[in-house]
């Protein structure tokens, strides 16, 4: 069996990570930590009682020291905190999943730009493989350290990347207009995520300042953020996102957009693709780790629509995460997914 330790055990990543592998044939977990822990530890199951016959074991502070006989490390910690661990880690596992945005972005400079905080771990931001499998799956499978994508972007890269496979977006302007379920903040104490905050509301916030932007862009080989637009949304729900994305180009063109992308996920496990008029509704992916894409239409004679759904804790998260893990460790891509 794979024994796996997972940190930050107690936040929803954390714990949508840990009904995924329960489930999974060739796991087991042995290790969980957190945050305000006490020192001793504290059975898992009775701070997180849905486990609770499932998985009875202590969950304690987090100790580099106690990953020595674990075959993988899943880091489902705040941005900024995994860099201060993974470097005293990296060498006593086989494989270390990061779900933060740590490893995301190859250069310290505009890691500093977005979060705010200089990188500590250059060496392995250099080594570190981005984790987004239908594109980057032959370097996650000789991996030993593996940057998880944020939420948003999996959704938004997995709606444009057929397009920049086949080099049609050179020359267009885009807007992505992302609505989120309120567990993609985290699970924190911030006032603005209160119930009576969020529900029957719909709220913008970092308007084309989200950190996640220079993600995209980096994986997706755009080089300004001058034509690349995002509009992320808080709505009143639990989990799942949905991505309105508009390209605008200089003219209609007469190629059909719609077999590009059958052609280039035909063979992925998890890519649901629509008809070209069909509509994915976001409650069909809450609770996997599908991404759906619909509705590859001509809105007018020069914008063309698409609309992607993820689950921000699935697929846009510790979905993703155990993909990663399968692919890296030989094992069937699917497994403990579906």
């Amino acid at each position: 069996m794979i024994k796996v330790g997972i940190a930050g055990a107690r936040g929803y990543t954390g714990r949508e990570l840990i009904r995924y592998l329960l489930r999974h044939p060739e796991v087991k977990i042995t290790s969980l930590w957190a945050h305000e822990i006490k020192p001793q530890g504290e059975i898992f199951s009775d701070l997180c009682p849905e486990f609770k016959g499932l998985l009875d074991i202590k969950i304690r502070p987090f100790s580099p020291s106690e990953v020595k006989n674990l075959d993988v490390v899943f880091l489902a910690l705040p941005h900024t905190v995994s860099m201060k661990f993974v470097p005293k880690i990296i060498e006593k596992v086989n494989l270390v999943i990061d779900l933060s945005g740590d490893y995301r972005l190859k250069s310290p400079n505009v890691y500093k730009k977005w979060y705010k905080v200089t990188h500590s771990d250059c060496k392995n931001l250099r080594t570190a493989v981005y984790g987004l499998p239908e594109i980057n799956r032959e370097k996650i499978r000789n991996a030993r350290l593996i940057a998880n994508p944020g939420c948003y972007p999996s959704g938004i890269i997995l709606g444009l990347y057929p397009l920049v496979r086949e080099k049609l977006i050179a020359n267009v302007s885009i807007i992505v207009d992302s609505k989120s379920g309120v567990s993609g903040a985290g699970r924190k104490k911030d006032i603005a995520l209160l119930f009576a905050e969020v529900n029957e509301d719909v709220r913008p916030y970092k308007i084309n300042d989200h950190q996640h932007i220079p993600e995209i862009l980096q994986v997706l080989g755009i080089k300004s953020q001058k034509k690349f637009s995002f509009i992320p949304q808080v709505v009143p729900l639990t989990r799942g996102i949905i991505n309105m994305i508009y390209i605008f180009f200089p003219s209609r063109f007469s190629e059909d957009i719609f077999s590009i992308y059958k052609n280039c996920y035909k063979d992925e496990p998890l890519i649901r693709i629509y008809g070209k008029q069909e509509i994915p509704q976001l409650k069909n992916v809450l609770h996997t780790s599908f991404c759906d894409l619909g509705y590859f239409n001509w809105l007018n004679e020069r914008t063309f629509l698409i609309i992607s759904c993820v689950d921000n804790l699935g697929k846009g998260a510790a979905g993703q995460a155990v993909h990663n893990m399968n692919i890296a460790l030989g094992l069937e891509e699917t497994l403990g997914l579906l």
